[in-house]
């Protein structure tokens, strides 16, 4: 009998074993940090279902859950994770991850139910006013990738080294811990008392000892990961801690902290600092005095390198907007790193991520005409990169402030005194240069746009007196292919939205979290 049950145990593991590596495999749809890569370019490359034809036709509101209390900070930025065809008692499921301001949901992303939730007793320091954390930073660090294409070991070529698995109190965050752990990395969560967690994302259960990366009550904006750094930024002044751009690197033993002080000037991201693939670090520094000691100046475009020193910059001639948040977006063109973000009153800039503003910090690659007033004030505004099926290169821009533009050849669905989304192309003749193509209907709190398969998918926030509402377009026209309508009956202000497998989720300012997409057959 116990060898019966020794071999059955055995097929069951290699079963579960072959199954996580066969998950892994799969374009799963992951939306793993904000923005759903390091680049922060919004574009979901993984979706299949989603279409312009499809969008028309399926795209319904799916289902929606009550989570925690609403929160009462006005800047409550708030955006879902996503991780797909992970294993539990159920079998296999794909998951969404949200967080208050101390517990951590996992509901099942097809049927809307919870599965798990985490509650973090951290108990930090009482918050000054304004200062107390309303959601815990998350990210989830990518599974290991699985070569099914690698050439097999010749008979006499050495068995690879098998770690053995490492036992609870030997974990280590951030570290594989080997054995049956699958490959699976976990999802980390950046608690109000400044610790780093990592929880095993199919139960929630803890994985290794948390370790300090912030400053307790220090407010953080978000958190960004490449390869083993986390990065973060602060930008309120709370708990004395200066404003600044942090990252911790999880693969020192002792998960060493670097951080630049911008005392003068916050960074304007309420999701960290945005990555290129070679490390390089970019913000948007807000208004102040110049900073001699860090080299950061207000109302710039900053470049870091991976060590956090400022490598250069860029400040408009004749000053930047008036923004209250907004984020960068970068993406490779032609074996150049390239940025979009803020330039000049209204415009926005292109710039070479190597020299954003020539010998004399001012000269961006190009710079569009003035889409907003000069003086217009924006509450929050985003970018996004995709690439279509012929190879263009489009960014798309939210706006939260009146959008005017004279481009005759634009395509305008209707006047925008709110906001909107601007749709451009890449133009690749001589120095690159947005061309805008197409703006949106109007919309109030626009959150950045999401790219999926050829459509765009827009949040309309609204505000103290407007609904939300979820637009569906066509990337390459504006088309209108769906739209929620009166579905959601509360503002989404400061409401990022992720895309995965025909879904997009997001959260109101109730903590009601929302799926709209292609509903899964029976």
């Amino acid at each position: 009998m116990k060898t019966f049950i020794r071999v059955v145990g055995l097929s069951c593991a290699a079963f579960l074993w072959s199954a996580a590596l066969v998950a892994q495999s799969d374009d799963r749809g992951d939306w793993s940090v904000t923005g759903a890569d390091p680049a922060q370019s919004g574009w979901q490359k993984s979706e299949s279902q989603l279409a312009p034809e499809t969008a028309a036709t399926k795209v319904k509101f799916l289902w929606k859950i009550k989570l925690g209390k609403a929160s009462k900070d006005p800047r409550d930025f708030s955006e879902p994770l996503l991780a797909g065809r992970l294993i539990n008692a159920q079998g296999f499921k794909d998951f969404v991850y949200w967080s208050s301001a101390d517990t951590l949901y996992a509901v099942d992303s097809e049927l809307g139910t919870l599965i798990w939730k985490k509650q973090f007793s951290t108990n930090p320091p009482a918050a000054a006013p304004g200062c107390g954390v309303s959601r815990l930073s998350l990210f989830i660090e990518p599974p290991q990738k699985i070569n099914f294409h690698a050439r097999r070991r010749g008979p006499n070529a050495p068995k690879p080294v098998e770690q053995p698995a490492a036992q609870a109190n030997e974990r280590k965050l951030g570290v594989a811990p080997g054995g049956g752990y699958f490959g699976l990395k976990g999802i980390y969560v950046l608690t109000g008392d400044g610790m780093l967690h990592e929880q095993v994302m199919n139960t929630g259960a803890d994985f290794a000892a948390p370790v300090r990366f912030l400053p307790a009550n220090a407010s953080p904006y978000g958190m960004n990961i490449l390869g083993k750094d986390v990065y973060s930024a602060t930008g309120r002044g709370c708990a004395g801690v200066a404003n600044g751009i942090w990252s911790l690197d999880m693969a020192s033993p002792d998960y060493h902290v670097t951080s630049l002080a911008t005392p003068s000037s916050r960074p304007l991201a309420l999701t960290g600092p945005v990555l290129s693939p070679d490390g390089q670090a970019f913000f948007v520094s807000g208004s102040g005095a110049p900073d001699e000691a860090g080299g950061v100046s207000p109302g710039s475009v900053i470049v870091l390198s991976k060590d956090l020193k400022v490598q250069d910059w860029y400040t408009p001639a004749s000053g930047m907007g008036d923004y209250e948040s907004v984020s960068p977006v970068t993406f490779e063109l032609k074996d150049k790193q390239l940025i979009v973000a803020p330039g000049k009153e209204g415009t926005i800039a292109l710039l070479d991520a190597a020299s954003p503003g020539g010998p004399d910090h001012h000269a961006p690659l190009s710079e569009t005409a003035p889409l907003a007033k000069p003086g217009a004030k924006h509450r929050w505004d985003g970018f996004a990169s995709w690439q279509d099926k012929d190879g263009v290169t489009w960014v798309f821009a939210s706006v939260s402030a009146e959008v005017i533009s004279t481009e005759g050849s634009l395509k305008r669905n209707g006047p925008t005194p709110h906001g909107a989304i601007v749709a451009f192309k890449v133009d690749e003749t001589g120095q690159a240069a947005l061309r805008p193509v197409w703006i949106s209907q109007d919309m109030v709190n626009p959150a950045p746009p999401r790219i999926a398969n050829g459509v765009v998918f827009a949040l309309s926030g609204g505000d103290a007196s407007t609904h939300a509402i979820l637009y569906v377009l066509n990337a390459s026209t504006g088309e209108e292919l769906y739209s929620s309508k009166n579905e959601i009956p509360a503002s989404a202000e400061f409401s990022g939205v992720s895309v995965g497998d025909g879904h997009a989720f997001f959260t109101d300012r109730e903590n009601v979290l929302y799926s709209f997409g292609i509903g899964m057959e029976h």
